[in-house]
């Protein structure tokens, strides 16, 4: 792929634009983290208000985008990973924010109801995923070939929930919660724990087998 280029008005609004949507990433993974913290009862140890997260992770995250942007010319695919890993992050606050919503609503973190809550987590972040992705790291936002696009974006995330789910349930439901361990901190650590096998997976999945543009083929002179 083509290293990105950010020079020029055109390559400044570009930039400009990825670092407002790096903001608005951040502002809703800063969102999603509330009921985490809040569940886990990590309020006290935060030197912030809950309701500054938001605000605080978009500013981070724009800040980390503009750096991948300036080195991006000498690492062409870094800025893209940059883009992927903002989103992935996303993904896991919509993973883990909606986990831990169900779980304070319910007062439930184990067994079925742990498998039933993490399921629709898992499968909200994927939606979430293929949105973002799409349209903003990949940037394939053409529909001439959406169909093939779409099967292939659910067949490599559904391997990959297979295994996000699987790993998690393992660890929560067979191991279980260690000595010393409160149940929902071990929900949150199974979760953790399948989440991070599926990273670089994703990424490489995506970008060559999934967003993968086509071939410019050079005209003879």
């Amino acid at each position: 792929m083509a290293s990105r280029v950010t020079s020029g008005s055109d390559g400044n609004g570009a930039l400009a634009r990825d670092i407002v949507l790096a903001l608005i990433v951040g502002f809703l993974t800063g969102a999603l983290a509330i009921p985490v913290v809040i569940n886990l009862g990590l309020g006290p140890m935060l030197r912030v208000p809950l309701l500054a997260m938001p605000v605080i992770v978009g500013v981070l995250f724009a800040i980390g985008l503009l750096v991948a942007s300036l080195i991006a010319n000498r690492v062409p695919s870094l800025f893209e990973f940059s883009k992927f890993a903002v989103v992935g992050v996303l993904n896991s606050g919509v993973d883990f924010g909606i986990l831990n919503l169900l779980m304070l609503i319910t007062g439930l973190s184990a067994g079925g109801a742990f498998l039933a809550f993490k399921s629709v987590s898992v499968t909200l972040g994927v939606l979430n995923s293929y949105l973002w992705n799409k349209y903003w790291t990949f940037n394939t936002s053409s529909a001439a070939d959406a169909r093939r696009e779409f099967v292939a974006f659910m067949v490599v995330t559904l391997i990959a929930v297979g295994v996000n789910v699987a790993g998690a349930d393992v660890i929560v439901n067979v191991i279980g919660a260690p000595r010393g361990f409160s149940a929902t901190l071990w929900a949150n650590i199974g979760a953790i724990s399948g989440a991070g096998l599926t990273l670089f997976t994703n990424f490489f999945g995506y970008k060559f087998f999934v967003f993968k543009k086509p071939a410019i083929v050079a005209l003879g002179s």
